[in-house]
């Protein structure tokens, strides 16, 4: 079995639009990253938590990927990776630190009686999504063909892909601004039942993807398309998508615009995230699951509905991320990150937030490095984020507007 680097989401367009140039019959490559490390954070409690974790920099995996070539300009390939936590050996993340605990913000007005019976469920079903499938990462079919490639299955969604290229964290890393949009989620990250289209030329690429309603309830249709151009050492791209839930409501909608631009030693990043989300699919659950309910008085059935929209909604997000990032090369052995995102929240509420990240990578060979990172968070508020990892989410502070930070040092390893 041959070994190979693995494909990363970044890479992904541009490998299945360029597949056909690459003239081989067939191939089947075992991939992987493990990814573990030290992981000090503060914000929730009165000391700082420590940790073993897998993740801090880019979520550990297996995978397998596979090209056939079936004739002249025309390809297949697969995909299926497994996402995979190298600290525990487990495919499921560790508890956050806030466990089924939600943002105080999201329970205002909420009386106790009905809120102690909510937030548990709700919390419970916030946790159920960190509980991976075994390919939790991608598992996709598709074939290349002279106008393009169609690919079907679990894939990156238009805009993450996009954001994934723009991010001076490359979508991991506790400094990343995606930690402003973690819970439940502001951005589709993956897409099951999708079809897209992929192509590039010239510099240009373009991405289609539409996934259809398979669900009695939770996520509904969604479609999405972004589009880039890259030429010398500047790249450009835009993306927009949209969900929505079983019920036929507007839920999760993103727009994206990034850029870089590469000279010398220097890389400058930058990007701008819209998240808006007024229906958030877990309100399409928590209401199936409320109307099933025989524990419930069907007199107090029509109270607990209300107060457990208006709970999933404050979950949900309207407003947008600013985003900006340098790389610098100290020398070939040594890259410096440094990154700074604002989220700027347009509800009633003031759940506005900052985070600055730095980062330290030491370059040991080609599929080797030990990165030192770290990150800052400005809770504006009401706002109780805490750093986000790739591949991991540590859950809320302990109170509103309380800021907090992490500190990391992990070794990747790519096989």
């Amino acid at each position: 079995m041959k070994k190979t680097k693995p494909l990363s989401i970044l890479a992904l367009a541009t490998t299945l639009a360029c597949g056909v140039a690459q003239a081989q019959t067939s191939s089947l490559n075992l991939y992987g990253i493990l990814d573990v490390g030290v992981v000090a954070i503060d914000g929730h409690g009165d000391k700082t938590r420590h940790f073993v974790s897998s993740g801090n920099q880019l979520g550990s995996r297996l995978g397998l990927r596979g090209t056939e070539e079936i004739s002249p300009g025309w390809k297949a390939m697969f995909t299926i990776e497994h996402q995979l936590y190298a600290d525990t050996g487990s495919q499921n993340q560790q508890t956050p630190i806030s466990g089924n605990a939600l943002p105080a913000r999201v329970l205002t007005g909420i009386p106790n009686t009905i809120r102690d019976q909510l937030v548990p469920q709700l919390g419970a079903s916030l946790a159920a999504s960190l509980n991976n499938r075994f390919w939790h990462r991608q598992a996709w079919v598709g074939v290349v063909t002279p106008a393009g490639a169609v690919v079907a299955g679990r894939q990156y969604s238009p805009v993450f892909a996009t954001f994934g290229r723009f991010d001076p964290h490359q979508a991991g890393n506790i400094g990343n601004a995606f930690a402003t949009l973690t819970v439940p989620t502001g951005m589709e990250v993956r897409v099951d039942n999708s079809l897209q289209y992929v192509a590039e030329a010239n510099g240009f690429r373009l991405n289609a993807m539409w996934a259809a309603d398979e669900k009695e309830i939770g996520p509904g249709r969604f479609w999405g398309i972004s589009a880039g151009y890259q030429t010398g050492g500047l790249d450009v791209g835009f993306g927009h998508q949209r969900r929505q839930t079983s019920e036929g409501l507007d839920s999760l909608e993103n727009t994206i615009v990034g850029a870089t631009y590469q000279t010398g030693p220097f890389k400058l990043w930058g990007m701008w995230v819209r998240a808006k989300d007024l229906h958030p699919i877990l309100g399409a659950q928590l209401r199936a699951t409320l109307n099933a309910s025989t524990a419930i008085p069907p007199s107090l059935k029509p109270a607990f509905l209300a107060y457990g929209s208006q709970i999933a909604t404050a979950l949900g997000f309207d407003g947008a991320l600013t985003y900006g990032g340098l790389h610098y090369m100290i020398n070939p052995s040594h890259k410096l990150v440094v990154s700074y995102g604002s989220y700027n929240d347009k509800r009633a509420i003031n759940a506005d937030a900052a985070i600055a990240g730095i980062a330290l990578e030491h370059i040991k060979s080609k599929r080797t490095s030990i990165w030192l990172s770290g990150s800052y968070v400005d809770n504006k508020e009401v706002q109780q984020i805490l750093p986000y990892a790739q591949g991991l989410l540590y859950g809320f502070t302990d109170k509103p507007g309380r800021d907090s930070s992490a500190l990391s040092l992990n070794l990747v390893h790519r096989f």
